[in-house]
């Protein structure tokens, strides 16, 4: 029967419009879903950023307005955007986001609260939240570690280690294992 054969056809192309607009619409509330997962993240790592003088300017230290001129959705929830400014950002769905300027600097903000940023030089900076202790490596192989309680250590590829205290000492840990310690007022 014709009648029937037809019915058929429109229930099944009425089922798949459906179908595409419920697919449309569950990649809208994931979308909304990983931007205000987002937001908190994003909100921690601008505080972090801007307290933390070893990270390099990037887009999450400035308030922005700049809407997407592209957006990528990923099956596995991953949601790339690229900006007119040539800034592109990966949202995963764990709520780590990834932010590349058009410099090449890249910045990972961890949903642990976490950042790495990675510079084109090959720098480093690596802020571990739970600690609040940032390790620098630098293209030259020097490690910084700056300590919440205001201790810094630099270690040197030759092996000579120097820790300043808070109080302002000064502690050199020679390659040979020789110890100095100079006092804020012996430092000249």
């Amino acid at each position: 029967d014709d009648g029937s054969l037809y019915e058929r056809e429109a229930a099944l192309e009425a089922a798949a419009v459906r179908a595409e607009m419920a697919a449309a619409a569950s990649d809208e509330t994931l979308m909304g879903a990983v931007d205000s997962m987002q937001l908190e993240v994003r909100q921690r790592a601008a505080r972090i950023l801007q307290r933390n003088g070893y990270f390099t300017e990037c887009a999450s230290m400035r308030p922005s307005s700049e809407r997407p001129v592209h957006e990528d959705m990923h099956p596995d929830g991953k949601l790339e955007r690229t900006y007119r400014s040539g800034r592109a950002e990966i949202l995963y769905a764990t709520g780590t986001r990834k932010e590349v300027l058009p410099s090449g600097l890249q910045t990972v903000f961890f949903s642990n609260g976490d950042i790495k940023q990675t510079a084109v030089d090959g720098r480093v900076v690596y802020y571990y939240a739970e600690a609040e202790t940032t390790h620098v490596s630098e293209p030259d192989g020097m490690q910084l570690y700056h300590f919440p309680n205001q201790q810094v250590e630099r270690h040197f590829q030759d092996g000579l280690k120097e820790i300043t205290f808070a109080d302002g000492t000064l502690k050199i840990i020679h390659p040979n294992g020789q110890v100095e310690t100079l006092g804020h007022n012996e430092r000249g």
